[in-house]
């Protein structure tokens, strides 16, 4: 997309445009913390003068391994504003998967606020945000760099089907076409977005740059984890407006904790499937909230698809994941790469301005990117997931085409899991699978099997993984058996499997 197409090219330029109209409103809260939108953009301008001190030029990678804080904000600001991308890295997920994402993304400078271990330290310029005084001697003015719309904004790793995480390279472009003008949601300058996701799980792209990018607040949650006295506290006392949860999120503040969620205007859930009758439920108690359910994969930048709902438009038998968002084109296929006619299933491709760059190191050589002038201009992504147009034209999810799964929220590759499982020591084979608890909840499952000359536990299973998962991909269940029995097709048989279980944690 060309600088003519946009108003803003980059990130950095559109929120210095609402840094200038202005300057004295509050950009950010974090508990009694504030920050108008002339001193974020100050405060990330000296940063980013550092950064560019340290080497990191238009087109670099710089990871950013912080908790959720003003820091962190102002730490992504400034790597845009020196024309980087941002590689956002959760300090607990395990050092090898770290380390393999560093790597991949040929990182040279490393923004922490703790210590970091000292693999991931090697050869690269560490900067410690907790340093007194180490950037306020940089200059605050805006930096001259004029980014494109096409250039990296950050990069994403998600789950891969090869056992190797996979990273997502989305431009700036796909960013602003999210939260700029966008049919689904109108944020203005009256508007506080709350932030609970990580900043490593792409609904913040929504939280952050939603906020930010139209003149609104920012508020970050200040728990480290789901604290249901604090989530209201900080959502009344805050005036949070707009809030984004999982699906598993959504559901359990519906059911237990409802009275939270009073002063919400909009409403948006996501990452899977949406329960009607959870759904009626907030729309009964809240009559003024708007409810949307957000579709959308990391490699179409968040949102792809969304369906708005309130007490006149009220879900039945499933929630829709709806339609196409503002400067994307959904396309239902069949195997021929054919349309669908209403009413049948087929593979839901995405087109537009959202399509990342592609998987970091594949040169668009996967066959989840490619392109087609026959359905579309530009880029297209193969989503893998399955959906049908219901009779009144809305899309509505049906199923997965691979073995890739959501667990609270987060896309995950089956084969990752199981190549992990494999490389440990005792276990000859292992089979993953996803069962749906009686909360609703999917939960992975694991069932292995061990050696019969050594013995293992399901402790020091859990021990092995966590040093080379992220928490979310550790099965919930893992089930250790001599005997993984074989069906008639030769394939495991998973019925049977959980009638040899010798030991279950």
């Amino acid at each position: 997309m060309s600088r003519k197409n946009n108003q803003y090219a980059s990130i950095s330029r559109t929120f210095e445009a609402q840094a200038s109209r202005h300057p004295q409103a509050i950009a950010l809260r974090c508990a009694s913390v504030a920050l108008t939108y002339a001193e974020l953009n100050a405060r990330a301008n000296q940063v980013a003068f550092h950064l560019s001190t340290c080497g990191v030029a238009r087109g670099d990678v710089v990871a950013v391994m912080m908790s959720r804080s003003p820091e962190q904000v102002i730490a992504i600001l400034a790597v845009l504003k020196c024309g980087g991308a941002y590689l956002p890295l959760d300090g607990s997920s395990p050092v090898a998967r770290n380390l393999k994402c560093l790597t991949a993304a040929q990182v040279n400078v490393v923004i922490a606020d703790h210590e970091i271990h000292e693999s991931l330290a090697l050869g690269r310029h560490i900067i410690d945000s907790r340093t007194a005084d180490l950037f306020s001697a940089q200059r605050s003015d805006n930096l001259e760099i004029d980014g494109e719309s096409e250039d990296r904004c950050y990069v994403m790793f998600t789950s891969g089907s090869t056992g190797q995480p996979k990273g997502v390279v989305v431009p700036h472009r796909a960013v602003i076409r999210l939260v700029k003008q966008s049919n689904y949601i109108e944020v203005s300058e009256h508007d506080s977005i709350l932030q609970f996701a990580p900043l490593s799980f792409d609904a913040s792209t929504f939280e952050i740059w939603g906020a930010l990018l139209n003149g609104g607040t920012l508020v970050l949650y200040s728990g480290a984890t789901f604290d249901p006295s604090l989530f209201a506290k900080e959502i009344r006392e805050q005036k949070v407006t707009v809030l984004w949860l999982t699906a598993a999120l959504f559901h359990l503040i519906a059911t237990r904790f409802l009275a939270s969620l009073k002063g919400i205007k909009v409403l948006l859930a996501g990452g899977d499937v949406l329960y009607p009758k959870v759904v009626n439920k907030v729309l009964d108690a809240m009559p003024e909230l708007v409810l949307v359910n957000g579709y959308g994969p990391t490699e179409n930048t968040t949102f792809t698809c969304c369906h708005r709902m309130t007490t006149a438009n009220r879900p039945t038998e499933c929630v829709p994941i709806g339609a196409a968002i503002s400067g994307t084109q959904v396309h239902i296929l069949d195997e021929a790469l054919q349309p669908v006619p209403n009413g049948e299933i087929g593979e839901l491709y995405a087109s537009g301005s959202g399509v990342a760059l592609g998987y970091l190191n594949e040169d668009g050589r996967s066959g989840a990117f490619f392109r087609n002038p026959a359905i579309a201009d530009g880029l297209i992504y193969r989503t893998g997931d399955l959906v049908r147009r219901n009779a009144n034209g809305e899309i509505e999810f049906q199923g997965r085409r691979d073995n890739q799964v959501k667990i609270r929220g987060y896309r995950v590759a089956l084969e990752e899991v199981q190549a992990s499982l494999l490389k440990l020591e005792r276990v000859v084979d292992a089979a993953v699978t996803v069962e749906k608890f009686d909360n609703g909840d999917q939960h992975l499952i694991a069932d292995l099997l061990i050696d019969a000359e050594g013995a293992t536990t399901v402790a020091e299973v859990k021990r092995a993984l966590a040093e080379e998962l992220p928490a979310y991909m550790v099965p919930d269940l893992i089930r250790l058996t001599t005997n993984l029995p074989i069906n008639t097709n030769g394939k495991i048989d998973r019925r049977r499997i959980r009638e040899s279980a010798v030991s279950t944690g």
